[in-house]
């Protein structure tokens, strides 16, 4: 527990969360979906390491943040099926000062905030806004990019239905723990949406229509810089 840390981190070894100052940012212990999102990191290194960078490293933010969501989801309160949830992140993370809702907006990337201090949510949530950065910003938008598989996410779990640690979850974790993803760095949505595709069983349909929706098969070949 770190004090005047606006941030919190897995290390490889611990998980650290910063006090805030409650100007711009609260406790970040204060919200347990930011809790499972460092965890999460945590049981990627040691599933399926997704390198912090580029595709590769968004795709391990979106994996913590459809666990953590789905950790807030079942232990805030009573448990909430993926209609009743709003599938923000670190809702209540921002202090008096700053306007927004939330540090992401699963279902709707990019429209978590909209500050002077802060600055604008500059997630796309869909393939053709996928924004092309060196590794000196946000390790190739890591933090930016996973915009699109989150709500790749959203959408599987809200069709499926349900509770979505019993339906688009266990699809998600069958993927991150098959053995087939890259660990050089180079995973992309594709190969991940694949192996989601490879292991949804009887909802089949239903992730590939969630993929679809955010630009896969991905086409267009973009250049990591």
């Amino acid at each position: 527990h770190a004090k005047d840390l606006y941030n919190a981190y897995w290390d490889g070894e611990e998980l650290v969360f910063g006090d805030g100052d409650d100007i711009v940012f609260h406790g970040f212990t204060d919200e347990l979906d930011v809790i499972g999102h460092e965890f999460s990191h945590g049981v990627v290194e040691y599933t399926s390491s997704l390198p912090y960078q580029y595709q590769s490293g968004a795709l391990n933010e979106s994996f913590a943040d459809a666990f953590g969501v789905m950790i807030k989801q079942w232990g805030e309160g009573s448990p909430q099926t993926v209609d009743q949830a709003n599938w923000l992140i670190g809702e209540g993370i921002w202090g008096p000062s700053v306007k927004g809702r939330a540090l992401r907006d699963m279902a709707n990337p990019g429209t978590a905030y909209d500050d002077r201090q802060v600055g604008k949510d500059p997630q796309p949530a869909h393939w053709r806004d996928y924004k092309k950065l060196s590794l000196g910003e946000d390790r190739g938008g890591v933090h930016i990019n996973s915009g699109i598989p989150n709500r790749a996410f959203f959408l599987a779990a809200t069709k499926i239905g349900g509770y979505a640690w019993e339906g688009a979850g266990p699809i998600w974790y069958r993927a991150l723990s098959s053995g087939k993803l890259p660990t050089n760095g180079k995973a992309t949505f594709k190969e991940f949406a694949d192996l989601t595709i490879e292991s949804a069983g009887e909802h089949v349909d239903k992730v590939r229509e969630a993929w679809t929706a955010v630009g896969y098969p991905f086409a267009e070949k973009r250049h990591e810089l």
